[in-house]
């Protein structure tokens, strides 16, 4: 009797052992290849946000000139023919942007090293907290 059920329990682990081993080969089988994922977003596209208060605006020289951080130097995002210029969803002119407005958008830096804006939206002035 003992030696009967001491040969099912033997089969039943055999068994697990061997159904599990084949379904661990099949899961190692689907899945793909660890593909290098970029280090970086910034890298991939080119691409990378800014946002500030607007120091000052040069029309001839269709430039927006934010403050840097503390220790760097002003940050100036130049207008070129391509750049949407928002606010609150309408398309706006360069001349409607005035210094003391919230901005935000996306920039590149072009081969000459300036940084190009793609994207500048005029912000909402945010409410006082009571």
């Amino acid at each position: 009797m003992k030696y009967v059920t001491l040969r099912t329990f033997l089969a039943a682990i055999l068994t697990t052992a061997v159904l599990t081993a084949g379904v661990v080969s099949v899961r190692a089988e689907d899945k793909k290849p660890d593909q290098p994922k970029p280090a970086n977003k910034k890298e991939t596209s080119g691409f990378f946000p800014f946002v500030g208060v607007v120091k000052a605006v040069d029309v001839a020289k269709k430039t927006i000139t934010l403050p840097g951080a503390k220790g760097k130097p002003d940050r100036v995002f130049h207008v070129i023919d391509t750049t949407k210029l928002q606010n609150d969803g309408k398309a706006i002119k360069l001349e409607d942007i005035q210094p003391g407005q919230q901005v935000g958008g996306r920039a590149k830096q072009s081969p000459e090293g300036k940084n190009e804006a793609s994207t500048v939206n005029i912000q909402p002035k945010k409410a006082p907290k009571p």
